[in-house]
């Protein structure tokens, strides 16, 4: 009998074996990431299941203590009518957590041995990550509130942070998930201790120069307890706010570091400086859990500082290296450095903040005092003393378009598309001449084509004053709140004419990853459009979208590509005298 011939593999193209590569690496580099923070895989092979009613499946299960990471990848570009199929199958699990625990045993063979008999299965937490391979856009996210979307930018933050400091990336990580320290491990099921304690010794409110409210503490602290609490407001980072501003960790700067830490045995002798919640207890030394009076604050003395446990509680504001060379690594020094880890003790400064501040006034001060301690070592770069401007000075027009573009990056039409932190696609759009040439004129707080004059508030002008003082004085939260508001006209304002923009124009090509992406997508094209709302603006035009309608209904032959580089003034004004000009 004749033997059946072999059928030949089919011979894959350059371009499908590079295809091939991307998305290896694509879910590699994710399970790399959960194996770096100590997260257990367990395969869940796309199985379909039924829970309560609704089907679906998982592709991936990751577990620590008693928390549950659920993954669904996908390698097509993701929109809402696909991530919406599967988000009835989240809503149930996240609504009945233990229900599904009791399933997903039954349902994946391998699970049952990494869940810890500690734990039954109402003390487990559960988050779902949808990482796709190309980003989803802003409204596919805004649908599923409760999913995390792990994508772009964000996931290289993570999978930078993860190799650098691996297992105590954990912390940041559980902290993107919404999750606490109290939700995580036995903290969850018996009673431990709710503060860290240390001795240390009280700066007078006289020798500090701190405003009224604020205490100043010195004491030593092990890294590990240190790792635990920390946050560092970096800039490139996944915490939404425009008060962002150190840098990522060097890994290169850590690894030497440790090196350090195992060749030399020494601890590093300069102070970390942190800031520490309102909660923290000064408490006397000769009478436990007594606060010492206020009244008795006002004389050097040593107390037991007594800190809040918790995720995401003590702010580092200098001195993040120091802290994070002692990270719990998979490295040929982590043997010794665990050791290091508990036994020695950083010389920390700690700054108390008084019961009440505001989120924003906060980080406003952290940011003032890191460009204060940096400055004063070496000079800060010009970029960093830039960001940090912004934050101490908010109303001014650099800071004010610079929350213009954070927020035209979440909403509207270029939702998305903009490049504004480290880790974003470099084929994302450049936004500093969009700031500097595009928003700064059309937010400032005087002339006439600027969004300042079109808006209606009959207060605006504590803003044009507000901008003029040195120090905050009386109202300064009230004029912030005021602030809000112009920054929600602007977006409002600007998003209103960039859509009309767009639908003329057409939205083929609107993707700045597209073979052809459109010619809206270029800050030349960007800026431009700005230029023409200044026109429309000074002569006192109708700003809504409907009046942009009736005008734009014919610009699809406006030749938006033959404007280069800073021509964008004489692309506004061309197109401002074929679709508005009332002359």
């Amino acid at each position: 009998m004749a033997k059946k011939a072999k059928s030949k593999k089919k011979k894959m193209s350059p371009e499908e074996k590079a295809k091939q590569r991307i998305e290896r690496k694509f879910y590699r580099d994710f399970r790399s990431l959960m194996r770096e923070l100590g997260l257990t895989h367990v395969r869940a092979d796309g199985l379909e299941i039924k829970f309560e009613g609704r089907t679906g499946e998982l592709d991936d299960i990751f577990v620590y203590e008693n928390v549950l990471v659920l993954v669904e990848y996908t390698l097509g570009k993701p929109d809402s009518a696909h991530v919406l199929k599967k988000k009835p199958l989240f809503d149930k699990i996240l609504a009945n957590k233990a229900g599904f625990v009791d399933f997903a045993k039954e349902t994946y063979p391998a699970l049952p041995v990494h869940l810890k008999s500690l734990y039954d299965s109402d003390h487990y937490q559960i988050a779902i990550i949808y990482v796709p391979l190309h980003e989803a856009a802003q409204e596919t996210m805004d649908a599923c509130p409760n999913i995390f979307f792990l994508q772009g930018g964000l996931k290289k933050y993570f999978l930078a942070l993860g190799k650098t400091i691996q297992q105590s990336a954990r912390v940041e990580f559980f902290s993107y998930l919404k999750l606490d320290w109290s939700d995580i491990g036995p903290a969850t099921v018996g009673a431990s201790s709710k503060t860290l304690n240390y001795t240390g010794q009280v700066l007078l409110t006289a020798m500090s120069s701190f405003p009224t409210g604020y205490r100043v503490v010195s004491f030593y602290a092990d890294p590990e307890s240190l790792i635990a609490g920390a946050y560092v407001l970096r800039r490139d980072g996944w915490r939404d706010s425009s008060h962002l501003y150190q840098r990522v960790l060097v890994s290169g700067k850590i690894k030497k570091m440790r090196r350090y830490l195992v060749d030399e045995g020494r601890v590093f002798v300069n102070n970390v400086i942190v800031t520490l919640p309102a909660g923290t207890a000064l408490n006397a030394l000769e009478m436990k859990a007594t606060n010492v009076p206020e009244q008795d604050l006002n004389k050097a003395r040593p107390v037991t500082v007594a800190i809040p446990v918790g995720y995401s509680v003590i702010g580092i504001i200098d001195g993040q290296h120091r802290v994070f060379c002692y990270h719990e690594g998979n490295d040929a020094f982590e043997e010794s450095i665990a050791k290091l880890r508990r036994r020695q003790h950083l010389l920390v400064t700690g700054i108390i903040y008084p019961p009440g501040l505001k989120e924003k006034t906060r980080l406003e001060f952290e940011a003032r005092l890191f460009l204060e301690i940096n400055d004063t070592q070496t000079r800060a770069r010009p970029a960093l003393r830039q960001d940090i401007e912004t934050i101490v000075r908010p109303f001014s027009g650099i800071a004010v378009a610079r929350r213009v573009i954070a927020r035209l990056a979440k909403q509207g039409p270029y939702a998305g598309l903009f490049q504004l932190a480290y880790f974003d696609s470099p084929a994302k759009i450049k936004t500093s001449s969009i700031v500097s040439y595009g928003l700064r004129p059309i937010v400032k707080f005087d002339g006439g084509d600027s969004l300042f004059s079109a808006w209606k508030h009959p207060e605006k002008d504590r803003l044009k004053e507000r901008e003029k003082k040195q120090k905050k004085g009386a109202g300064y939260e009230l004029d912030l709140e005021l602030l809000d508001e112009y920054v929600d006209f602007c977006v409002q304002s600007l998003n209103d004419f960039f859509l009309v923009c767009k639908l003329s124009y057409g939205t083929s090509g609107w993707d700045v990853e597209a073979q052809n992406p459109s010619p809206l997508l270029r800050p030349t094209s960007i800026n431009g459009q700005i230029a023409c709302l200044r026109r429309i603006i000074e002569h006192k035009l109708p700003l809504s979208q409907q009046a942009h309608k009736k005008r734009l209904s014919d610009i699809s032959s406006f030749k938006f590509g033959t404007y280069k580089s800073s021509h964008w003034d004489s692309l506004g004004a061309a197109l401002f005298e074929k679709h508005y000009d009332v002359s």
